[in-house]
């Protein structure tokens, strides 16, 4: 007897729902090592941050100061010569920032994916960058700078080394700047965690072969039971721990001639610079509202409808946040651009 046969229906789709795949997202690193400045809500966009200038130093140098005991001797019966303090003012204006999603009511009825729920997901990672950037915007603008070659960013035709790190080590010890002894928490509550006494500094990935090469390079691996300042840290020299993002700035193409340096360089002509900032306490921070992650989302669904939308088409997600980042001592911080070697 010969086997049956038998017509099979065409699929009427043929298709099958695959998992959703993972996205590149971005890891905020610099916020922990500024100080959080709490703003009041209705009281200004404007914040004026003061401080006293030390004794024997001036405004434009706060943190070079000289004096003496013998100018400080009292006659008796003597009164004292009188002296005034000096004020330094620094100001920052808060801006606002967000991003708006739309999708359509045939999305949302017709479609098998949960598209606003994608939608607030990327309004958090993507203003999460935005807030990185604001950050890294205001470090830039620090005014104590080093370069790994000459005295500009046009004569960059070297790397980090342990000379650097040690040069940028006396600069802000002589600045009288205090190591950075804890951090804050990655939670949406105010608070802080431990830390051995270190500068803290921030660069591009691209770095770490040559921040790995450098003298008494130390990994997290070896750390113990230390804490680490940020969970992209990948070890220290000496007081300098160096935590590393690919959202670091580095600039294409801005240094040096390439010829002879080993350095990277994406026109094959210059050196492409890359920036570190370094870290000390008190050195920078910036004004938040509410909390860490004070953002405000809001998503209006496609069946609330209104005279703009009679018919409940649309559906919107947003976000948005107020802040501004600031340098508050110059002299407790630095930037510092080099190249990096060319991996063959």
């Amino acid at each position: 007897m010969s086997e049956a046969t038998y017509d099979v229906p065409g699929q009427r789709i043929g298709k099958q729902l695959g998992m959703i795949l993972k996205h590149a997202i971005h890891k905020s690193i610099v916020e922990g090592s500024g100080e959080v400045y709490k703003a009041k809500v209705n009281a200004g966009d404007t914040i004026v941050f003061r401080q006293v200038v030390p004794f024997g130093a001036t405004a434009s140098a706060p943190n070079v100061f000289s004096t003496t005991a013998a100018a400080h001797l009292i006659q008796e019966g003597v009164t004292p010569s009188v002296d005034s303090i000096t004020i330094l003012d620094t100001s920052a204006t808060v801006a606002k920032y967000g991003a708006l999603y739309g999708y359509t009511e045939r999305q949302k009825s017709l479609g098998e994916d949960d598209i606003p729920a994608w939608m607030e997901e990327q309004l958090g990672e993507r203003l999460g960058l935005v807030r990185e950037l604001v950050y890294i915007g205001a470090l830039q603008g620090n005014t104590n700078r080093f370069y790994a070659g000459g005295t500009t960013r046009l004569t960059v035709d070297d790397t980090l080394s342990l000379n650097l790190m040690d040069r940028i080590t006396r600069n802000l010890e002589g600045n009288h700047a205090d190591y950075i002894t804890e951090v804050m928490k990655a939670t949406v509550i105010y608070g802080s965690q431990s830390l051995s006494m270190a500068f803290i500094n921030y660069t591009h990935t691209d770095a770490r072969a040559d921040i790995e090469k450098i003298a008494g390079y130390k990994a997290v691996s070896d750390y113990g039971s230390e804490v680490k300042a940020h969970k992209r840290e990948i070890g220290g020299v000496g007081n300098h721990r160096f935590v590393l993002s690919p959202d670091i700035p580095k600039i294409i193409d801005a240094g040096a001639s390439v010829a002879g340096t080993g350095l990277k360089s994406t026109g094959a002509s210059l050196v492409d610079v890359y920036q570190m900032f370094t870290v000390a306490k008190y050195g920078w921070g910036h004004v938040a509202f509410r909390g860490l992650d004070a953002i405000d989302y809001n998503h209006i669904p496609v069946d609330k409808v209104d005279k703009s939308d009679p018919t409940g088409e649309r559906g919107y997600c947003s976000g948005t946040f107020y802040d501004v980042g600031l340098v508050t001592n110059h002299g407790w911080m630095a930037v510092t651009e080099f190249g990096v070697s060319t991996l063959t």
